[in-house]
């Protein structure tokens, strides 16, 4: 029933008893238990729903609250600037003649920050390219150092030993030969 077919009964009603107030009290002792069970049938999940928003809401609010408290923890850090240099790997001693160029591999902690990792060597027994690639010069020890380019405080110092050739042995210790049955050095 739509709400202009329950005004034109109420009308009618009220045509009908002669007074607005003894219509009303029919209307509503009549209609009364049908409204309230129409009314109960359209919220009877508002209860229900209004306690899962209400849970959800909590749920939200502390989700924010946690969200607020990490940004305030991280505000007061540089994100850009490097904690410490990390060497992933690099060469201990390098063969003055071996033809195989070693390198020195660093990155950064935290890894989301900005800048990259420099290489700068002393140039006593080996040069070493800003990319960490080694040159051997002459027998010796060398420093080099792993900078972070964003902050020059951050540093990681290695140390090198240019070493003369040696002769490459197999797993059981027997020396080794290459194709044409030369010895291999290293």
């Amino acid at each position: 029933m739509s709400a202009r077919q329950v005004g034109e009964l109420f009308c009618g009603l009220i045509e009908a008893c002669d007074d607005i107030n003894a219509a009303v009290s029919l209307f509503l002792s009549v209609n009364l238990p049908e409204i309230l069970a129409d009314i109960d049938k359209r919220l009877a999940g508002a209860d229900t729903a209004a306690a899962d928003t209400r849970a959800e809401l909590q749920k939200s609010e502390a989700a924010r609250a946690r969200i607020d408290s990490l940004i305030s923890q991280l505000s007061g850090q540089s994100l850009a600037a490097p904690l410490r240099v990390d060497i992933i790997s690099a060469p201990r001693t390098v063969t003055l003649a071996n033809p195989v160029r070693q390198q020195i591999r660093a990155r950064l902690f935290p890894s989301f920050g900005l800048g990259s990792v420099l290489c700068m060597g002393d140039h006593q027994a080996l040069d070493v390219s800003p990319d960490g690639f080694i040159t051997p010069l002459r027998l010796g020890r060398s420093y080099v150092n792993a900078v972070a380019t964003s902050d020059t405080s951050v540093y990681k110092t290695l140390c090198i030993d240019v070493v003369p050739p040696r002769c490459r042995l197999t797993a059981s210790g027997a020396l080794r030969l290459d194709g044409k049955g030369n010895l291999r050095l290293t």
